[in-house]
């Protein structure tokens, strides 16, 4: 369980307020540079660098802050070297245990970050600090990796926020949105708003009310017309997401865990299996569709009521006898389960999707916070 991040200091700009500006869009450059720097001035760090790949089997130090960047900026890495063999291997497990960096002829203590960028390719976002005379490596706490993998998943969404100069084609996309919740949803619910105002003036009116048999009709006609407007829009929820099912499942996962972040304040860790490829051609799409709405109900209930400074996202994919097993835990620290609330639907429906795949979900405890662990049984091959 990730522990309790420290308050940010007053001279740094929040984890939200970052993501808000990233969210905002405007030049990738710009935004890349700020989540740099703030790298560098958020750790105490040195130096801090983004290494983005240039080709198949390399990378290159696309952007670094601080005194290091004559050494560092357009430097390239394959992978003969650890982090170009972690990249290599999308081993991000590898990468963040790489405890230095190799700048000039000295090799100097960092904290990486994997930076996943799906078709992009992957990279790292890394922060340098200097090693006191006579003294041992300075330590990287726990707080210094939740903020740099807040950073990183920032960084991530920034390469996949469209630039201001392909945003054409999202405005026609929004203008069709737009016209379908209005000639359908809308106007269905104008129509029930209507039906509804006339019959409470005709109940407010002196004189004769109307008959049980009008409010009956009146109620009906409203019940039916809010079923159609939901109807219409479920409809365009669902074209959305048969767009959006064109992404693999990593990416919707990072995506959901970036939108998480305008509603949590901060951006929660997504921790993958080292080869995510090879999970998602395993996983039936059903399946996937499920993980990625479990991950979206946990992030939203975690929003919404545990008051939580850290969220953490781990999917796994793992032999258990003869079955292949996928698991979701979403943990936070906020303030636990409250054991006055009886109705939870959120679990209910995770639970409702876990039975149909023979799996179960359960809500555990923790010290502080609470842990919702999701798994099922992938079918028999």
């Amino acid at each position: 369980m990730t522990s309790i991040a420290p308050p940010p200091r007053p001279d740094r700009p929040r984890v939200q307020d970052l993501a808000g500006a990233v969210l905002a869009g405007g030049d990738t450059e710009d935004l890349l540079d700020l989540l740099v720097h703030s790298a560098r001035t958020d750790l105490d760090a040195r130096s801090a660098a983004l290494v983005l790949p240039l080709a198949p089997g390399t990378w290159t130090f696309e952007l670094v802050d601080g005194p290091d960047a004559a050494n560092l900026l357009g430097r390239t890495l394959t992978p003969r070297s650890p982090a170009g063999a972690a990249l290599e291997e999308t081993d991000s497990e590898a990468l963040e245990r790489i405890g230095t960096l190799l700048v000039g002829e000295q090799d100097i203590p960092a904290l990486l970050a994997v930076v996943d960028g799906a078709e992009h390719g992957s990279g790292f976002l890394a922060v340098l600090r200097d090693r006191p005379d006579g003294a041992a490596d300075p330590a990287f706490t726990r707080a210094d990796r939740e903020r740099l993998d807040a950073l990183a998943a920032l960084v991530l969404l920034t390469l996949r926020v469209p630039a201001p100069g392909v945003s054409d084609e999202l405005d026609d996309e929004r203008s069709r949105i737009a016209r379908d919740l209005h000639d359908l949803a809308i106007q269905e619910l104008f129509a029930v708003g209507m039906e509804l105002e006339a019959l409470t003036d005709a109940l407010a009116a002196p004189g004769q009310p109307p008959s049980n048999t009008r409010i009956r009709s009146s109620v009906a006609s409203s019940v039916q017309g809010l079923e159609n407007a939901v109807a219409q829009i479920r409809q365009i929820v669902q074209s959305l997401r048969r767009e959006r099912l064109e992404a693999t499942l990593t990416e919707q996962l990072r995506h959901e865990v970036g939108l998480a972040a305008a509603g949590l304040g901060f951006v929660p860790t997504l921790r993958l299996p080292p080869h995510p490829a090879a999970m998602e051609a395993e996983l039936p799409s059903e399946i996937a569709d499920d993980v990625v709405a479990v991950v979206r109900e946990c992030l939203a209930n975690a929003a919404r009521h545990a008051h939580a400074s850290a969220v953490a996202v781990s999917v796994s994919l793992f032999s258990e006898g003869v079955d292949r097993v996928v698991q979701v835990n979403v943990s936070d620290n906020g303030r636990g389960i409250d054991p006055t609330v009886q109705r939870r639907s959120g679990l209910a429906n995770m639970s409702s999707r876990a039975r149909r795949h023979s799996g179960w979900v359960d809500a555990l405890s923790l010290e502080p916070g609470t842990m919702i662990s999701w798994r099922v049984t992938l079918p028999a091959a």
